[in-house]
């Protein structure tokens, strides 16, 4: 009997993922602090040249949306690693399970893949049994 593993590569990229964007974060957040304390205590008598100011403000706008797109990404990243073809493989094997109710394993040929709320069931016996409940998966005999 050959086990498959079901968890997905990208789980571990998730942690990185908020640490980056909490990096960005901060850069973005630094950068406006050092531009508004640099405008707050300026000499009066010579004001920053609208050229310095100009190109400063224009880094910032590209920070943001730098910023803005990163998290655009992750997000489009995330909702992409899931999806019924990622579960797909698995249509025609012989799957086991421990069913929920009695706490006995049970076993059937996987028919399908559905997805309700978020959550992906395989179509097992004309039962929908949820992903992780799958302990080993094998090609029919």
């Amino acid at each position: 009997m050959t086990s498959v593993n079901t968890t997905t590569p990208f789980s571990n990229t998730l942690s990185t993922k908020q640490t980056n964007q909490a990096t960005n974060s901060l850069g973005k957040d630094a950068f406006l602090k050092l531009l508004t304390t640099q405008l707050r205590n300026q000499d009066p008598t010579q004001p920053m040249e609208d050229r310095e100011f100009i190109s400063q403000l224009a880094q910032f706008s590209t920070l943001e949306q730098m910023s803005n797109l990163n998290q655009a990404f992750a997000q489009f990243a995330n909702s992409n690693t899931k999806d019924i073809s990622y579960y797909s493989h698995m249509i025609s094997k012989e799957a086991s399970w421990l069913d929920a109710e009695t706490g006995l394993q049970a076993s059937g040929i996987i028919n399908g893949v559905i997805k309700k709320d978020n959550q992906f069931f395989y179509k097992i016996n004309d039962q929908e049994i949820p992903i992780e409940s799958i302990i080993s998966a094998k090609n029919q005999n």
